[in-house]
């Protein structure tokens, strides 16, 4: 062999061929590391999609088993409160005599006020007084929202009436209202 083509046959016949299959097996590793890593976030994120993708579905269910409630909580809002709470508390009151549980004042206001004023909701507020005994007091207001939660109890003074067994109270309702 000639001297003078040694080098260059030790160069491009040895020394390249071996380089770039050294850079070759080096950039094959790299992407297969890439590659790994990317179908691992892909499969987690697919995985993450499966499981929230039944929680959706439990989720729908339960708000479909919920439709009933919902139907009867926006009939709530249709309806005008002030009328509504009125007549619970003439029925609520044939309950009891009138020694146990009396309405001495309602007051409607279509001013929002309170916590309604606060909010863009619209609302007004239902301004109520009362005699009884605690125990009928209490059992009405647990009625009245348990019937209408569109109602939110703004504001309850008591005092006790010249009568030792009976309570004055003066409360406040604000009554959410259908936009």
């Amino acid at each position: 062999m000639n001297p003078h083509y040694k080098e260059s046959v030790i160069v491009f016949g040895l020394v390249a061929p071996v380089l770039l299959v050294v850079i070759g097996l080096g950039l094959g590793v790299h992407f297969q590391g890439k590659m790994e890593n990317t179908y691992e976030a892909r499969r987690n994120h697919h995985q993450t999609f499966k499981i929230l993708e039944r929680e959706r579905g439990a989720l729908e269910q339960n708000v479909q088993s919920q439709a009933p409630h919902m139907h009867r909580w926006m009939a709530l809002f249709e309806q005008p409160a002030a009328t509504t709470v009125n007549t619970f508390f003439r029925e609520f009151q044939n309950e009891f005599d009138a020694t146990h549980f009396q309405q001495t004042a309602f007051r409607p206001t279509s001013t929002a006020g309170g916590i309604g004023g606060a909010s863009k909701q619209p609302s007004s507020q239902l301004h109520f007084s009362f005699r009884g005994t605690f125990r009928a007091l209490q059992t009405a207001f647990l009625e009245l929202e348990t019937r209408m939660p569109q109602l939110q109890l703004d504001s309850i003074k008591l005092s006790r009436a010249s009568n030792q067994n009976v309570l004055n109270a003066n409360v406040v309702y604000t009554t959410w209202q259908k936009q």
